[in-house]
């Protein structure tokens, strides 16, 4: 059994609340489960075109903007304990705050990865949770009630099946596995360091930050590597953040700003491709 995040993809499509007023209410009324529909009143919004479709366009509090597809598909799968709160957008399309009312109490905290321990609470990873299996079966959408404080972590998560469904079914969109039941975050964390390791010992050619950009604006489509983390150049030369995932591939965005960390890694490109694929012993997506 796994769970996911599921999430908007930030240089998608977008949208913006035009009053900051309707924002703050917003983010005060999402963070209840109780249903909203009956009060509820059609704000306006702003839709930002940035040229790249999206089913999923922004999040509020655990909310998530959908288009009209999702929210079929969710109709269709009979998913309980959803609203659908109707926006209004100069867009031409119709666009929905979906607010999930089921709040799970699932975390386990004897053995979820602790963030950090701020006075007597801790603060867990919200990435390398442990969850209780028994809490989930047959819980399809959900939010996480977090163990302190009466709040909930800000995101929507979806089982197996569900996942499956929208993945293949929609565009713009994040769903990011935050607990398998068979494969701890330990685990993950030790299977990942090895791949970054893997990945150094292929490396050759070596750069410095700027150089390793330098070199990815000059041959457009070739990866520039260190560790788990790459670079790219777009047509357009903009450079793209790679993080490397545990099935191989990578996650992408453009960076609105560089991580400290970066600067002072040491960068290269692999070798021959057929010796580093079978080395790291995972398929890569370029």
């Amino acid at each position: 059994m796994k769970a996911w995040l599921f999430d908007y993809y930030p240089p998608n499509n977008t949208i913006e609340f035009r009053s900051s007023d309707d924002l703050e209410l917003i983010y005060e009324a999402l963070s209840s489960d109780q249903p909203m529909i009956q009060e509820w009143s059609a704000l306006t919004v702003d839709f930002e075109d940035t040229g790249r479709p999206a089913d999923i366009l922004n999040r509020f509090n655990g909310a998530l903007v959908i288009s009209k597809k999702v929210k079929d598909i969710l109709e269709q799968q009979s998913i309980e304990q959803i609203e659908f709160l109707p926006i209004l957008t100069d867009a031409g399309e119709a666009y929905y705050i979906l607010h999930v009312l089921n709040i799970i109490d699932c975390i386990d905290t004897e053995t979820s990865k602790v963030r950090m321990v701020h006075g007597d609470t801790n603060q867990f990873d919200e990435y390398s949770l442990v969850l209780h299996a028994e809490a989930l079966e047959q819980q399809h959408m959900f939010r996480i009630k977090y163990p302190q404080k009466e709040r909930t972590l800000p995101y929507i998560y979806v089982s197996d099946s569900l996942q499956d469904m929208l993945s293949a079914s929609i565009v713009g969109y994040q769903l990011v596995e935050i607990w398998d039941s068979e494969f701890s975050w330990k685990e993950k964390e030790e299977e990942h360091e090895r791949m970054s390791k893997e990945i150094d010992k292929s490396l050759m050619t070596f750069f410095d930050f700027e150089q390793a950009k330098k070199f990815a604006r000059k041959n457009k489509g070739k990866m520039v590597f260190s560790g788990k983390w790459a670079i790219k150049a777009d047509k357009d030369k903009q450079i793209w953040l790679g993080n490397l995932q545990l099935d191989g591939s990578y996650s992408w965005m453009v960076p609105s700003y560089y991580p400290p960390v970066l600067l002072g890694l040491r960068w290269g490109i692999v070798e021959k491709r057929d010796t580093w694929f079978s080395r790291l012993g995972k398929g890569f997506t370029r």
